[in-house]
């Protein structure tokens, strides 16, 4: 974006894992940045020139923050806590769509998930898979999706919903990757089922660089991104980066599954349900609209994307 004209660019979310680079980077474009949170005002660097409006998009939102705003990220989402999902990924979106409509903003930029299209059910899964999506967090997000899509269509609002698959980065919260690369370095890890299962993973850089990248022609529909290679590379690298031997061991799937279906819930398990299906999982989500519609490419792809991750866990 710092090749292209600056513009009034309003974020939720923009104090979350992908909010916070996506507004320095915004920023360093030159471009008038405007963040809700409901957070009192953050002070630090990354937040510097940033125009801060405190607000709760469940609620009425103050008119300040869209007038005159050319795009608006919207980041912000319950991740956790199932009993606000309803409230704050439907309805505070449908508060926020009104809003923006009322203010004329002229295009949306929604950051989702794969994770609406549920378990994957074929081996590519592309924006055009019918969405079945398996638990409330999923279930919300593909509503919301939804009610972007049909607002968008009834108005003159361009819009883009981008769909990331896990997001790895420095700072991030999830633990399970650190979970991973310290079962690697102590020689712990174990591979499961046959050769070939795919790790889906898309570095925040290059979350970021395709949310900045959204707002150009032809700018309507769904994208999703992610940088996905075998389990076998992305192990081998992450025991290269911590200075052991890659993992040799490898054990069937159903008697590990079968154990894990009977114990789970009654007690504490190092390894669950969702991660086996992860851990075992063969199919891809293809990044290839993106790519061929915004000349998108990977700045940081799987394996060697994990480098600044594992150097930090460490």
């Amino acid at each position: 974006m710092p090749n292209s004209p600056s513009l009034k660019v309003a974020i939720t979310g923009g104090t979350g894992f992908v909010g916070r680079p996506l507004v320095r980077t915004l920023l360093e474009g030159g471009n008038e940045v405007r963040v809700l949170s409901r957070r009192p005002v953050d002070t630090t660097s990354t937040f510097q020139g940033a125009r801060w409006y405190q607000g709760d998009f469940r609620h009425p939102i103050d008119p300040a923050f869209l007038n005159g705003v050319d795009t608006l990220y919207h980041l912000a989402a319950e991740l956790t806590n199932s009993a606000q999902m309803q409230a704050v990924n439907i309805q505070g979106t449908a508060n926020l769509l009104t809003a923006a409509k009322r203010a004329g903003v002229r295009s949306w930029i929604q950051l989702s998930s794969v994770g609406v299209y549920g378990p994957p059910r074929s081996l590519i899964v592309k924006e055009g898979t019918t969405p079945k999506p398996a638990n409330e967090y999923e279930r919300t997000k593909l509503a919301s999706d939804r009610l972007v899509d049909e607002a968008c269509r009834r108005s003159k609002m361009e819009h883009v919903i981008l769909r990331p698959s896990n997001i790895i980065g420095v700072g991030m919260k999830n633990g399970s990757f650190f979970a991973l690369v310290k079962a690697v370095s102590r020689g712990r890890y174990f591979f499961i089922g046959p050769r070939g299962a795919i790790a889906t993973y898309v570095h925040v850089e290059d979350v970021v660089r395709a949310l900045v990248e959204c707002p150009k022609p032809p700018m309507r529909g769904v994208y999703n991104l992610s940088s996905d290679c075998t389990w076998e590379v992305l192990i081998e690298r992450i025991a290269s980066l911590v200075g052991v031997r890659s993992p040799r061991l490898r054990i069937p799937a159903l008697p590990l599954r079968l154990v894990i279906r009977a114990l789970e819930g009654h007690m504490r398990l190092p390894l669950n349900s969702s991660r086996l299906a992860s851990l075992t999982n063969r199919s891809r989500y293809s990044s290839d609209r993106i790519i061929h519609e915004l000349g998108f490419s990977f700045a940081k792809p799987m394996p060697d994307g994990i480098e600044d991750v594992v150097r930090a866990s460490l």
